[in-house]
């Protein structure tokens, strides 16, 4: 299930959708390869919408980050590109399942999958960059 807690992701770029899709493209086929592929898909369209705007809502965690929900339009945009829940489950144990010893292979995974559990959550995903000085 998806980890819980007070830490954010970093945010994405240009750069590291583009080092990600290298680094997923150069696998051999797997079931690993295809979760890390659907993960990418949902990045990518998210990161070409425009940014939701809309009234944002203190975090339960931490009054240092604010909540923006999707706007209507981006939530239908990203709709078949977000997977399911139980989907999402699996895909974070196959990720989980990834050697400790492929440092930037698990960084990539798990950056992927925290944007995928935010958008499933119709919010903004919440990242370091947003975060109020304390």
């Amino acid at each position: 299930m998806p980890r819980f807690g007070g830490s954010f992701a970093p945010p994405l770029s240009d750069e590291k959708l583009t080092g990600y899709k290298s680094m997923i493209d150069a696998l051999p086929a797997s079931a690993l390869k295809d979760a890390l592929a659907t993960c990418l898909a949902c990045c990518q369209k998210w990161w070409e919408l425009p940014d939701s705007e809309g009234v944002a809502k203190a975090h339960p965690a931490t009054p240092r980050m604010q909540v923006v929900m999707l706007t209507e339009a981006n939530q239908k945009a990203l709709w078949d590109l977000i997977p399911w829940k139980e989907d999402i489950a699996n895909i974070q144990r196959l990720f989980d399942a990834i050697p400790t010893g492929q440092k930037e292979l698990r960084k990539c995974a798990f950056h992927l999958l925290w944007h995928v559990v935010e958008l499933d959550r119709d919010r903004e995903p919440l990242t370091n960059d947003k975060l109020a000085p304390a």
